[in-house]
């Protein structure tokens, strides 16, 4: 168990595809990150799609927490504009500690409320603090 981190990379925007997902997945293999995965996704009609993006899916255990900090770090300086971070779970207590406004938009109600509770509350551990930080940076 550990932390899920979901970014993806939006396909129309970007030329080569190929060498941010091979750059971002070297910076997690770099800082030990237990596995990774990446699918795709399309949102809207045939000719009109709203949205057409790579997610990338990267999975760190609670023993790693200081290369997965390292990792955020890495790539919100890298890849600050082409690589949206969407949500970062923390998979032992079930706690989603960050999502983004667009992962926001196809979560569940009960989930959304919940999460908008925490994040009203800051209620947040030191662990989701130090994770927080360098996201929230990344988005001033």
């Amino acid at each position: 168990m550990g932390y899920e981190i979901e970014m993806s990379l939006d396909l129309r925007k970007h030329k080569s595809v190929t060498k941010i997902i091979d750059g971002v997945i070297e910076i997690g293999e770099n800082n030990e990150c237990e596995r990774h995965y990446q699918f795709s996704e399309c949102d809207g009609e045939v000719r009109h799609l709203k949205r057409k993006a790579q997610i990338i899916v990267f999975c760190f255990e609670d023993e790693k927490f200081t290369n997965m900090t390292n990792f955020l770090q890495s790539i919100i300086r890298r890849y600050k504009k082409s690589i949206n971070i969407e949500s970062i779970y923390e998979t032992s207590k079930h706690n989603l500690i960050y999502a983004s406004s667009f992962y926001m938009t196809i979560m569940e109600k009960d989930q959304k409320d919940d999460y908008k509770t925490r994040r009203a509350n800051r209620s947040f551990s030191e662990t989701d603090y130090f994770i927080l930080r360098d996201i929230l940076k990344k988005n001033y």
